[in-house]
Formats: structure tokens, C-alpha cells, sequence
């Protein structure tokens, strides 16, 4: 099966296509990209990260940001389950030390087959 690629961009007519898993991928990211109330069609969608300073960030109860994070994911990626939300020190992963780097794990199904998704995600 194909999916929408994301950013969405009409080529030739067409818009491009991807496989589930990173249509899954893409999905979260857009999740957590997304300020809550940012999309008219649907005010919910997003996550809270956005609504908290950066030196909130870095001083609150990691987690209840993983927490809100990991029940938006559950809310509007109804195709990943069994998330879980943790951070990678930006240290470790060759980054700056002022991104913060959110990696999610999950479980989704392809078919019958039952596949295990990671991917880290960089807010700066």
C-alpha cells in the first residue's frame, strides 16, 4: 500500500508517495511540529511542547512532557502503538547542546506483520 508523502507537493500532477513506515514517521513529526489550535480544521491536533518556553524545558518534570507528548501521538497516530517517549542527550547524539532531541518508539502493524519503529526527532 502507498501513502502520502509529507510535505505534501503536487509533481507533475502527482503528489509523491511513501511506505508506511514513513508515513508514520512523517505523521509524528507533524504531530509534534504542530502547536495545539494551529490547524482551523481540527483545534485539538498538535502537542503542548509548544506552549512551554525553552528554559521550561529544560527545568520541568520530563515526565509530564513526555507524557503529553506520548498521549498526542496516541490521540492522532491512531497507526503506532505501544509509544513510548524519551530524550536523547544532544551530546551524545553529535547535536548542539540547545536541541532538544525526542525519540519515539512504537509498534505498528504492516499487513499481518508486526513491525517496531524508532526515530528521533530535533527541536532546535
Amino acid at each position: 500500500m502507498e501513502y502520502f508523502s509529507l510535505p505534501l507537493v503536487l509533481r507533475e500532477g502527482y503528489l509523491s508517495r511513501t511506505n508506511l513506515e514513513d508515513s508514520i514517521i512523517y505523521s509524528v513529526g507533524l504531530i509534534i511540529s504542530t502547536r495545539i489550535g494551529q490547524m482551523p480544521f481540527s483545534p485539538e491536533y498538535g502537542c503542548d511542547l509548544w506552549e512551554k518556553e525553552y528554559s521550561d524545558l529544560m527545568t520541568a518534570k520530563t515526565a509530564d512532557i513526555r507524557a503529553g507528548l506520548r498521549n498526542s501521538i496516541d490521540k492522532f497516530e491512531k497507526r503506532l502503538y505501544s509509544v513510548s517517549v524519551s530524550f536523547v542527550n544532544p551530546k551524545k547524539a553529535g547535536s548542539r547542546i540547545n536541541e532538544l532531541i525526542i525519540k519515539i518508539s512504537g509498534n505498528y502493524k504492516d499487513g499481518s506483520e508486526e513491525k517496531k519503529l524508532e526515530h528521533n526527532y530535533k527541536i532546535s
